[in-house]
């Protein structure tokens, strides 16, 4: 009010003076002041709005007169005061209309400031990875989720291949050109965090102009390893407008500082079959209740909502059931509710309702599965013993009958061509006995996680060397002093290093063989070992053969080719994965991985068990 008080002198007094100066200016040249006496009397009202008219008025008329000169006389001074009510005139004039635009514009800037600050708490605090990406899908705006589950803390700008794992580059930027074409999109990829740690997401996109789109991600990493622990559904993001609030599939309740309901989306009215406007502008707690009478269990959320509300705190992904209705459907959600807290809004609160019922029926299917997988497992594992077993007793008849020939015809009895017949029989009888073996211990090779143990590589390794004795003889044996601990089973772990030793020994044709056992550092929470050595190397056409039961490189060697496939099974069983790079005439260099015990703690350089 002020201001516009302000404004009520300026305008008067410039509008008053322009018009009488401007007269004055016209109508000097001709000599007819008769006009300019006129206007003046016309204009007095407006200066007697205006105090400040008042005195310049009044001024000018005592200026003239003293110098003995009429007020309007073109000679003397007169000409001198018309120069100065023109000056003024227009002066006062723009000031007056520049403070009368200037007061709506502060009220919308002030407007503009609280909804941009309200927004970008419902940005910040969304469970979900928010990214603002450009087209190219770098990212130029992060929230707090995509901080925490990516890295990069200090960072709010990422370039796409650093956040998105290199094979579905090509995906993701599909996804995004659809987005920007159609105005959404959606689809799942994998997000790659600082520490390289492989994340499944989910993405939900959708443009905000034709320069940026807003890109949700719902990490899907808890759904794909059941195993270890159950998902727990992120909330949806909250866009920065009330229009993209509207849209989002997860029920958003805006709370103002006086606890009253601020805004409602339409996912609350699916929800709970409530129109939003029996929500908007009642009070909190009262709303609350209107939804609370739709849950099969609401005693929870009451308690952990009336806790919030008072103490200003947060609630966590309490997950409830909504009852079925004439409109509603049964759905199984999660609570959230967080005070709002920033330097632009301070007061408030923020609540979500996420839908997981989909997300639910998949880990009840995923579990199905695995038990079904297990018990087809469990069966085949059977199987294969059975039949394995079933040709193992002919075989050792065949082995056996050849030997009682043996003894029972001594030398020279049999012909040359028999006796090397029958040679050739048991050789291959034998051969024969090892690959059934082999079947039998590849088919039993399982391991139970609940049953991993702390392993000091060094010192197994050491076992190892003993184990093997003479077959080390003249062999170049190196090991890293400063192998970590992992975590896994003993004897397992002890064979997949017999195997690729053994290995190294059998395919080497340098005069000193030499292997090199080590550590090459942290992929993830596991270590990648890795066994080296100098000898006749792989092609790389092989490298992915080398590692299916009983393909051998050299149809002539010894065994049954089934090693790596064991310690492929061994790896993999152990969660890990194992490759290998080689030269042709240079050596083999074979890396797997392995996880590492609970009391090794990654460094900044190196590791440490």
């Amino acid at each position: 009010m002020a201001a516009r008080g302000r404004v009520t002198h300026w305008l008067p007094l410039g509008v008053s003076l322009g018009l009488y100066s401007l007269a004055t200016a016209v109508f000097y040249g001709s000599g007819l002041w008769e006009p300019v006496w006129v206007i003046g009397a016309f204009s007095l009202p407006l200066i007697a709005l205006a105090p400040l008219g008042w005195m310049a008025s009044i001024g000018g008329v005592l200026l003239s007169v003293g110098a003995g000169l009429p007020l309007l006389s073109p000679q003397g001074p007169g000409l001198m005061v018309v120069a100065v009510l023109v000056y003024l005139g227009v002066a006062f004039l723009a000031r007056g209309i520049v403070r009368m635009l200037g007061v709506p514009k502060r009220t919308v800037s002030q407007q503009q400031r609280w909804e941009k600050g309200f927004y970008e708490v419902i940005f910040d605090n969304s469970p979900n990875i928010v990214h603002l990406v450009d087209r190219e899908g770098s990212v130029v705006k992060r929230n707090k989720s995509s901080r925490e589950l990516l890295g990069w803390g200090k960072r709010n700008a990422l370039h796409l291949s650093e956040y998105v794992h290199p094979e579905d580059l090509a995906q993701m930027r599909g996804l995004l050109k659809r987005a920007f074409e159609l105005g959404s999109a959606q689809g799942s990829v994998r997000y790659l965090s600082e520490g390289q740690r492989s994340i499944p997401v989910d993405l939900f996109i959708r443009r905000l102009s034709t320069k940026k789109a807003v890109v949700e991600a719902l990490d899907r990493s808890e759904v794909m390893e059941l195993r270890r622990r159950l998902a727990e559904e992120e909330a949806r993001y909250r866009y920065l407008i009330e229009a993209a609030i509207d849209t989002m599939e997860s029920g958003v309740v805006l709370i103002d500082h006086q606890e009253q309901i601020l805004w409602v989306n339409r996912a609350v009215e699916k929800f709970f079959d409530i129109p939003r406007d029996e929500l908007i502008g009642r009070p909190a707690a009262r709303a609350l209740e209107k939804i609370l009478y739709r849950l099969e269990e609401p005693d929870v959320i009451r308690q952990a909502a009336h806790i919030a509300y008072k103490q200003g705190t947060s609630v966590e992904g309490i997950t409830c059931v909504v009852r079925p209705g004439l409109r509603r459907e049964r759905r199984i959600i999660q609570y959230h509710s967080y005070p709002i807290e920033t330097e632009h809004y301070r007061g408030g609160r923020v609540e979500y309702y996420v839908d997981i019922t989909r997300l639910k029926e998949l880990e009840d299917e995923l579990i199905r599965k695995a038990q079904s997988l297990e018990e087809l497992n469990a069966k085949l594992r059977e199987y294969d013993w059975a039949v394995a077993h079933v040709l193992k007793g002919p075989v050792q008849n065949i082995v056996g009958l050849v030997d009682w020939i043996f003894r029972t015809n001594p030398d020279g009895s049999l012909p040359q061509e028999v006796r090397q017949d029958l040679e050739y029989i048991r050789r291959r009888a034998e051969h024969m006995g090892k690959l059934i073996s082999d079947i039998l211990h590849f088919s039993s090779i399982k391991v139970d996680p609940s049953s991993f143990e702390p392993i000091d590589l060094k010192e197994l390794l050491e076992e190892v060397r003993e184990s093997m004795g003479s077959l080390l003889d003249g062999v170049q044996f190196i090991v890293d002093p400063d192998l970590p601990t992992v975590l896994g089973i003993r004897s397992r772990v002890e064979e997949i290093f017999s195997n690729l030793i053994q290995n190294a020994i059998k395919f080497n044709d340098k005069p000193v063989p030499r292997i090199e056992i080590g550590c090459k550092g942290l992929d993830g929470g596991h270590y990648i070992i890795y066994v080296k050595d100098n000898g006749i190397g792989i092609k790389e056409d092989y490298y992915d053969k080398i590692f299916q039961i009983f393909q051998k490189l050299d149809p002539k060697a010894e065994g049954t080719g089934a090693g790596l496939a064991i310690c492929r099974r061994i790896v993999e069983e152990h969660g890990g994965r194992i490759w290998v790079e080689s030269q042709v005439g240079e050596g083999s260099t074979f890396y797997f991985t392995l996880p590492k015990a609970p009391a090794a703690v990654r460094m900044e350089e190196g590791y440490v068990h």
